[in-house]
């Protein structure tokens, strides 16, 4: 007999202790990017804020997605993307992973910076003024185009358009993928757990009546 599986309702999930829901359901969708956003105020104070809700929204435009938790209290990367119109994606990897991490903490506004606080290297373009990581081997600056509000959570999902891209020559292949391997990007799980990955395949593109071929 196989492994007994566990089966759970929605009424059995809002009745979970808080923090195994927390972490149940942040991991329940598998393995997410993971990436640190760079903003900037008015003022010239940088912010440093690691997020797992990144998402790819469309190619032409150049479009991504950051969902932000509800601003019931002050969420400073959110401030800043609105007051600034810009912010900074930056791929974490094996030599920042705990650095990184560590930018979860809820420092207050008249601290120093996360990037001050935790070692890491504020990096800008005359593109935008928010500031890159510059221990990050992959860099994406974006400018604010849209904000929405997720009425059922109130969660604010933020959509960005991508104006400059910074990444190793050698981890862009011939057809535009870019071999994460070669950037040594890292994903996590939940909220807390960084893992290292590797490739399977590469198949070719799936048409109807047709078999796969591995093409990488």
């Amino acid at each position: 007999m196989g492994e007994e599986n566990l089966n759970f309702r929605a009424k059995d999930l809002v009745t979970l202790e808080q923090n195994f829901r927390r972490n149940f359901i942040n991991s329940l969708s598998g393995y997410k990017s993971v990436n640190l956003v760079g903003t900037i105020d008015k003022n010239n104070k940088t912010n440093l804020a690691i997020f797992n809700t990144i998402i790819h929204i469309g190619s032409s435009p150049a479009l991504m997605g950051l969902l932000i938790r509800p601003p019931v209290v002050p969420r400073h990367t959110l401030n800043n993307i609105l007051e600034m119109g810009c912010f900074t994606i930056n791929h974490i990897n094996p030599t920042i992973y705990h650095k990184a991490h560590q930018t979860a903490a809820r420092y207050k506004k008249e601290d120093k910076s996360e990037f001050d606080i935790v070692g890491l290297t504020p990096h800008y373009s005359d593109a935008l003024k928010a500031p890159y990581v510059g221990e990050s081997t992959v860099k994406i600056g974006l400018e604010l185009r849209e904000t929405h509000e997720v009425k059922t959570n109130g969660t604010i999902f933020v959509v960005g358009e991508v104006i400059e891209v910074t990444l190793p020559k050698s981890a862009v292949l011939s057809d535009g993928l870019i071999d994460l391997g070669i950037t040594a990007t890292v994903t996590s799980s939940g909220l807390d757990t960084y893992y290292t990955t590797r490739k399977i395949a590469r198949f070719s593109y799936a048409n109807p009546n047709q078999d796969l071929n591995i093409i990488g």
